[in-house]
């Protein structure tokens, strides 16, 4: 199926532009986002948190779940660049994928909500109907969860078996984080301690087996 006029017409005048009412609703839609969920919050109200116009808000953007996706995609890359600085060069084997999932332990204290808004995002964009312009958006931009972005970034450029390795225990480590960060407000600061622990050891587990 051929792009749509009106989405193209979105790409070519708006897309590529880091103008400052695009910004604004992006940081909008975060805000309303996290206190509301994604699927609860229309396009007037970003419009009127941003402090821009419903039609400025549809210039850019389609529907919601575009903006959704642009703040997913900040929160992802937020917490790979948070793990970048903990991975050495030239470490293989066990020892990399060690300092991988430390390097994903230490990003959740300072990028729980990023975690948090990954789960939610990934349920949402199981879920949710697309209209036709959505579908386009979300194909256009080819959608990684968070375990995949994880496990991409961490196995690149390393021998098969510690990629293979890598992949599986980035993939507990990612799905079992975010996991902790949707239920972590209603289990309490001490249970949610413990059950981030409880990750940790399991995984540590995995790696000595």
């Amino acid at each position: 199926m051929g792009e749509s006029s009106k989405l193209r017409k979105y790409r070519s005048d708006h897309e590529d532009l880091n103008t400052q009412s695009r910004s604004a609703i992006i940081e909008a839609g975060q805000v309303l986002f996290l206190r509301q969920g994604i699927a609860s919050t229309t396009m007037g109200e970003i419009a009127e948190q941003a402090r821009v116009s419903r039609v400025t808000v549809y210039r850019h953007f389609p529907e919601c779940g575009a903006i959704a996706f642009e703040v997913y995609n900040r929160m992802l890359e937020s917490i790979l660049e948070a793990t970048r600085a903990e991975v050495p060069a030239g470490v293989s084997g066990l020892d990399a994928a060690r300092q991988c999932l430390n390097a994903l332990f230490s990003a959740y204290p300072g990028h729980e909500t990023a975690f948090r808004f990954c789960a939610a995002f990934s349920a949402y964009y199981a879920m949710e109907e697309r209209s036709d312009e959505l579908a386009e958006w979300y194909a256009a931009r080819e959608f990684r969860g968070l375990s995949d972005a994880c496990a991409q970034f961490f196995g690149s450029q390393r021998d098969q078996e510690t990629s293979n390795l890598l992949m599986a225990v980035t993939d507990a480590a990612a799905s079992g984080l975010c996991s902790l960060a949707v239920s972590g407000a209603s289990l309490g600061p001490q249970d949610a301690q413990a059950r981030l622990n409880n990750l940790r050891e399991f995984l540590d587990s995995v790696l000595d087996a």
